[in-house]
């Protein structure tokens, strides 16, 4: 059987049989409602389908997210007009005749990205025909209310021109981007529209929108090294200070409304085992797994997707301590693994006699006591992450600042500092027998981790 291309596929052309993976399922709400999809093929092509919203019990009983098809006999029609997510000369049109055969094949992508360009979108201001994919580097993440007090979040990228874009996700979109999302992180996001905002381009959120923070795809691994050979911005560089813990209480105090940069020579003084060290996400919609057990194999599932992958992630609440002061702060998994120098699920496989989050790794607390230069985020909301870390040793008592020098004046008297937690997604399992070791396997079209 020969198979036509996705990308060749013109308007009115007779149909040939094509082999996709459907990757999306929505109604249009446009001129007349319409079900649809999106097809991507192995070359990691895409394009539309649609049909009659009166039909979606039919497809329903056919078309599985995710699953992969050879489609036959449908219509080749132009391209959707209004909020379309692909950029194709042509669509589909299918109904009660097309064929649509189940086939099985690891090779087809589970996701589609078409990144445009900066000058692209410039063309693309307030065009709703085409929605927006774009991806670049964070360099600022924070929430913003508006008048009438919603809650909005706001996240500027760099692309790898070193053009500067904002991202804008509306309150029912606002969980795509978290306050776990720091400076230099890279941001690829989808199905977004172009709007203009004080000057500078902004990328609106839409139902459709999708984000993936630091996505490791095939598509994304060029873009990705491109951006991380970025040069630090002048603003990033001039805002990262050498501070105290006395500094950035004083500061979480001030009302802005952005993510602040600094150094500060401190160590970790305690773990707090009870919020856990890591958590565990689904390849696919990047939600939390759920740990089950099935004989001898613990098995990590997702409540919406099959044939995934579990991506394990470092979460460690923390206390740290310098000379004028304690504070709690947050290593999520970059900063986590520059420490440790291993992986969150190299660690998982290393003790998975235990498999519980809330039993600390010997590695873990050897991090303890350590002097460390930790480069942190002051979040507006008074949270400090944790972005990286080297092993500079702090200052010593000679040179380190008398609490009642602050570099900073405070906008208030200071009063005694408040604790921020974060909840842990999941306890994912039993612990293990200590005779237990893991390794990777297949069962029921899930990865799993065995344990003997």
């Amino acid at each position: 059987m020969g198979f036509v291309r996705v990308r060749d596929i013109r308007e009115r052309q007779k149909p040939q049989t094509i082999q996709v993976r459907v990757i999306r399922k929505w109604i249009s709400k446009g001129k007349k409602e319409e079900l649809c999809y999106q097809f991507v093929d192995i070359y990691g092509d895409g394009i539309e389908a649609t049909a009659e919203v009166k039909d979606i019990e039919h497809f329903d009983s056919l078309i599985h997210l995710y699953s992969c098809y050879n489609v036959s006999e449908y219509i080749c029609t132009g391209p959707r007009t209004y909020m379309a997510t692909v950029e194709h000369v042509a669509s589909l049109v299918i109904g009660q005749k097309t064929v649509l055969e189940p086939i099985t094949s690891v090779d087809i992508p589970n996701v589609y990205f078409r990144f445009a360009t900066y000058e692209a979108i410039k063309r693309r201001i307030k065009d709703w025909k085409l929605l927006t994919d774009y991806i670049g580097r964070v360099e600022n993440n924070c929430l913003r209310s508006t008048g009438k007090g919603k809650q909005l979040r706001k996240t500027r990228i760099r692309d790898d021109m070193e053009n500067e874009v904002d991202i804008t996700l509306w309150p029912e979109m606002g969980h795509l981007i978290t306050d776990e999302v720091v400076v230099g992180d890279i941001i690829a996001i989808t199905s977004t529209m172009v709007t203009e905002y004080n000057g500078r381009l902004q990328l609106e959120s839409t139902h459709l929108t999708t984000v993936a923070v630091n996505p490791e795809f095939p598509q994304t691994i060029e873009h990705i090294n491109r951006l991380r050979a970025l040069p630090a911005t002048h603003s990033a560089a001039t805002e990262e200070r050498t501070v105290t813990l006395l500094d950035l209480r004083l500061l979480s105090r001030e009302n802005i409304q952005s993510t602040r940069n600094f150094l500060c020579d401190a160590k970790i003084t305690k773990i707090h085992e009870d919020r856990g060290w890591y958590y565990v996400l689904c390849s696919k919609c990047s939600k939390k797994l759920y740990p089950q057990e099935d004989s001898d194999a613990l098995i990590f599932v997702c409540k919406d997707e099959a044939n995934i992958i579990p991506i394990f992630r470092y979460c460690v609440n923390t206390t740290i301590t310098d000379k004028t002061g304690s504070a709690d702060a947050v290593f999520f998994n970059d900063s986590m693994q520059e420490l440790l120098n291993i992986s969150c699920e190299e660690m998982v496989k290393k003790h998975a006699n235990t498999m519980n989050p809330k039993i600390i790794p010997d590695e873990l607390k050897a991090a303890i006591d350590k002097p460390r230069r930790l480069h942190l985020s002051l979040k507006n909301d008074g949270k400090i992450v944790i972005n990286n870390v080297s092993n500079s040793a702090p200052a010593t008592d000679k040179d380190s600042p008398n609490i009642g020098t602050s570099t900073f004046t405070p906008a208030t008297p200071l009063s005694k500092a408040g604790t921020s937690k974060r909840q842990l997604s999941e306890s994912p399992g039993k612990p293990r027998s200590p005779q237990s070791f893991l390794t990777k396997t297949t069962h029921n079209n899930s990865t799993n981790y065995l344990l003997h």
